[in-house]
């Protein structure tokens, strides 16, 4: 006979392996566009293809496993804890992961504070020496039936669930204290991109919370079901799979409307200002050389051009939250942020131009 929980593990394997795929062909021309163009440029989308396509592949494993507990082929207990090993491995790189790319938008939002990331790593840390540490205590600990069904979980996934819950809510926290000391003085984009981000984050934290609450309730008897030591692995490494891929594709989605409303950053008649001069009130140059007097009359018109080297030398490559950083404090303005005045006049007469700077 069907052993029933490895019957409801290939049905949910199922079910959640073609909500992926769904999702994958739903958003592909999305991921050609937007974040295949950056991949060689920015962190988060050399993390959202490894994910995107590793996470695919794994899930296609799981399936092939999740058909073999169903049709009773035995397995050594060796077998099954190096099975239970690749569940931890894996769930903890895709944890990983995504904390990764909450916290590289946590540490935009405190203007890249040398604090913030300390403690940052901190959790992150605390996080992974946790699993490092419990891992070899949720894998022999956990008694398996032939087929590979965990029968009985070890306790110690309380303490790894407790420090991943954590991470997630440290994580949570910092943004949404950023966001409720953001001040009316911001501009409208780095305010939006900060409710983008504060969002993505408050689901992907309340998501993650929901699924090791239950499975602290399961582990301590208050829900009475087996099915919970077998079926978190699947429903955590989906849930982490959609979170990776619609942070980076929210994110990309915004920098592209962005650009799209500001012009195209690479252009160069973008990165100046011209400041008009009143022509009445310009008094010539002393040097005759750059200005030489002219018969016809002459006029000077001084041109004041504000520019940013580091603007410069980025543009393209830039985060929205990049370009804003210097408004997000309401005292101080870092250096990398001031722009640089080069003043250009230049002299008009009625036979031609010069320019002095």
């Amino acid at each position: 006979s069907i052993d029933p929980v490895a019957r409801n593990i290939a049905i949910i394997t199922t079910t959640l392996t073609a909500l992926m795929v769904l999702e994958y062909i739903w958003y592909l021309s999305d991921e050609i566009r937007l974040v295949w163009p950056r991949v060689w440029k920015t962190t988060e989308a050399k993390i959202y293809v490894v994910t995107r396509y590793a996470g695919l592949a794994g899930q296609s494993f799981n399936i092939w496993f999740a058909f073999r507990m169903v049709s009773g082929v035995p397995n050594s207990q060796f077998a099954c804890r190096v099975w239970s090993s690749y569940q931890a491995a894996t769930i903890q790189c895709l944890l990983l992961s995504v904390a990764l790319l909450l916290v590289l938008r946590v540490y935009k939002m405190y203007r890249k504070g040398k604090s913030i990331f300390a403690l940052s790593i901190i959790f992150c840390g605390a996080q992974s020496a946790a699993m490092a540490v419990n891992v070899r205590l949720i894998v022999t600990g956990s008694r398996y039936s032939p087929t590979c069904v965990i029968i009985s979980p070890h306790h110690s996934r309380i303490y790894v669930g407790i420090s991943i819950i954590a991470l997630f809510m440290f994580i949570l926290v910092t943004m949404l204290w950023r966001f409720f000391r953001s001040t009316s003085s911001w501009s409208e984009a780095p305010h939006a991109w900060l409710k983008l981000a504060v969002r993505d984050g408050t689901y992907t934290a309340i998501a993650i919370t929901v699924i090791f609450i239950f499975m602290f309730l399961c582990i301590t008897r208050v829900i009475d079901t087996q099915m919970s030591g077998n079926i978190i692995f699947y429903v955590l490494l989906s849930c982490l799979w959609f979170a990776a891929g619609r942070i980076v594709l929210h994110q990309e989605k915004f920098r592209k409307i962005q650009e799209s409303q500001k012009g195209d950053v690479n252009d160069p008649s973008r990165w100046t200002q011209t400041i008009e001069v009143d022509f009445d009130d310009i008094r010539p140059f002393d040097d005759p050389d750059v200005c030489p007097t002219s018969s016809s009359g002459s006029e000077v018109e001084s041109t004041e051009v504000s520019t940013s080297s580091e603007f410069m030398s980025d543009a393209g490559t830039r985060d929205i939250a990049d370009e804003h950083l210097c408004e997000w404090d309401d005292n101080t303005l870092s250096s990398s942020c001031a722009p640089t005045f080069m003043l250009v006049e230049r002299c008009i007469s009625g036979e031609g131009s010069d320019t002095r700077k």
